[in-house]
């Protein structure tokens, strides 16, 4: 009974100390006794704590295997992308020395057509151009109000007597530029894309336009000829052959006639500076020499003579300038010019 008693005690207090003292979380499994006949039992389990802690090892590692082979493969897609892209394209500097000619080139035509209009188109007329021509010419003395700066939503070219036609214009208005606004090019800087045309433009498009100058050209080659008869006008070899031409500015030989009818002259020949021009680049100058007995006067007397005749003369004759002027090939003339377009007669 005794023995029964202890039992009873003993247990309460045995299970309480068991508890007390938990087995430590990194101890090892304690291995089955042989021979006892316990062999058929399964080993105890692994301690809670244990457990957990190994999970979240396990969770650890398996995270950061995860994050590990993401960056492998970003780096390696990285790697192929800048790979790809070096394989098809140019080199930067390659692209930026590109695109700087580019630009350069633009710059120099933009220079060379502001130029020539400042130093050829009559301040009269009315111009269309982008922003950055019309700004170029305002800001060297071109009247402001006789220029039309188009932009993105201009629709029409109508009224102005010419268009400068920088690549921005060309693309805005398209095949209609030519077909229906400014037909002519009277004038043209630069090359492919940063090509500059100076345009006539002309009401009717370029059918009208095409009628109108098959009939200005005969007009014109019976006007200038009669020049040739005229006996107060003496021609160079070359005149001769420019007025048979038709290419003669119509403004010209009435002023010629004019002032022959008050002392002889002669014409050594007459040009006009049009880069690029067609058709309708007329020449618009003459340069005249003292002829007959007008060629006995003093050269500073003629030239004063003929200044004042010139600053007589209605706006209708009234040329843009008249300077004295040295030849290639030695003379020195006084040179008589209009401003561009030329009408067609």
């Amino acid at each position: 009974m005794a023995s029964a008693l202890e039992t009873e005690d003993k247990s309460p207090s045995a299970e309480r100390a068991s508890a007390a003292q938990p087995e430590s979380a990194y101890a090892a499994p304690r291995e089955p006794h042989h021979g006892s006949g316990d062999e058929s039992r399964p080993s105890p389990r692994l301690p809670l704590r244990w457990r957990g802690s190994w999970r979240a090892r396990w969770r650890w590692r398996t995270a950061a295997l995860v994050t590990l082979i993401l960056l492998v493969a970003g780096a390696a897609g990285l790697a192929s992308t800048i790979t790809s892209r070096g394989a098809s394209s140019e080199p930067p500097h390659r692209g930026h020395a590109g695109l700087n000619q580019k630009l350069a080139a633009e710059a120099a035509a933009r220079r060379q057509a502001v130029k020539w209009i400042l130093q050829q188109v009559s301040r009269a007329e009315l111009v269309s151009c982008d922003s950055r021509v019309c700004a170029g010419l305002a800001n060297s003395g071109f009247p402001a109000a006789n220029l039309l700066t188009l932009g993105p939503t201009s629709s029409n070219l109508l009224g102005s007597a010419l268009v400068v036609a920088t690549a921005d214009v060309r693309a805005q208005f398209g095949s209609q530029l030519a077909s229906v606004y400014a037909p002519a090019v009277i004038a043209s800087f630069g090359s492919g894309d940063a090509r500059i045309e100076i345009r006539l433009v002309y009401p009717g498009g370029a059918k009208a336009y095409r009628a109108h100058q098959e009939a200005a050209l005969r007009a014109r080659k019976a006007a200038d000829a009669q020049l040739l008869t005229n006996t107060n006008v003496q021609l160079s070899a070359k005149a001769r052959a420019q007025l048979l031409s038709g290419k003669i500015d119509p403004r010209l030989p009435p002023l010629i006639v004019l002032m022959a009818a008050e002392r002889a002259l002669r014409i050594v020949d007459f040009s006009s500076q049009s880069p690029g021009g067609g058709p309708a680049s007329l020449l618009r100058w003459v340069d005249l020499a003292a002829a007959g007995r007008t060629a006995h006067i003093p050269r500073p007397e003629y030239v004063r003579w003929m200044r004042a005749f010139i600053d007589a003369q209605r706006a209708q004759y009234h040329p843009a300038w008249a300077e004295q002027v040295t030849l290639p090939d030695g003379p020195t003339v006084l040179r008589i010019g209009y401003g561009a377009p030329s009408p067609l007669r």
